[in-house]
């Protein structure tokens, strides 16, 4: 992503992006910080192969950490593709449209079916996550006019899931402190009683 900016402003002479935005790059110079750009924006959405980051963040990181990279981190791939790549390098992005489409499906496969086999609670949020994600980029590189919803979507579920997790899993102690429990999904039992409780309303 580096090699990219300093080509676009070797080129501009200016790292303004409005400017970058309206300025013809050749179809070679196109496919080049395209390449580039796909790098560094393919890790953060997370794709696959490039994907096995996310899983073991979420399992190593605190409930508060895997809310925050739920909601902010995971999002940065999208927007790069959405703000960058797309509209300042068109052509590049035509042709490399059925690239995109075949590591995604593949992907979207391959993570449902391996959050199938998870049983550590938060692995499976991760797993899925990078399923959702793949279909969001599936979306973005169709031009789909309601990407956007899925995007905003993923940021509220999966901090909601990762909170749920966390309080399912950390019980507090007489001290004040946090009890690490099992995320074994075959071993928890009871999980609606450590959860918080939704108030119920009669209807009137």
């Amino acid at each position: 992503m580096l090699l990219a900016i300093l080509l676009i402003l070797f080129q501009t002479g200016t790292a303004d992006l409005q400017i970058s935005l309206t300025t013809e790059f050749s179809e070679r110079r196109q496919i080049f910080l395209w390449i580039a750009s796909f790098a560094a924006f393919a890790v953060k959405v997370p794709m696959v192969p490039v994907h096995i980051w996310l899983p073991e963040a979420h399992v190593e990181a605190p409930t508060a950490g895997s809310v925050i990279l739920a909601g902010i981190p995971s999002k940065l791939g999208t927007h790069g593709f959405l703000r960058f790549s797309i509209p300042m390098f068109p052509e590049a992005t035509l042709c490399s449209t059925p690239f995109i489409y075949t590591p995604s499906a593949i992907a979207i496969i391959y993570t449902s079916l391996t959050t199938s086999r998870q049983i550590d609670l938060k692995k499976i949020i991760a797993y899925s996550s990078v399923a959702h994600m793949n279909l969001v980029t599936i979306g973005m590189f169709s031009r789909a006019a309601a990407v956007r919803s899925p995007i905003f979507s993923y940021g509220h579920t999966r901090q909601g899931q990762n909170m749920c997790a966390g309080r399912a899993t950390h019980q507090p102690t007489s001290n004040g402190g946090e009890n690490i429990a099992c995320r074994n999904k075959s071993l928890i039992q009871g999980v609606s009683k450590t959860l918080p409780s939704v108030p119920k309303t009669k209807a009137p």
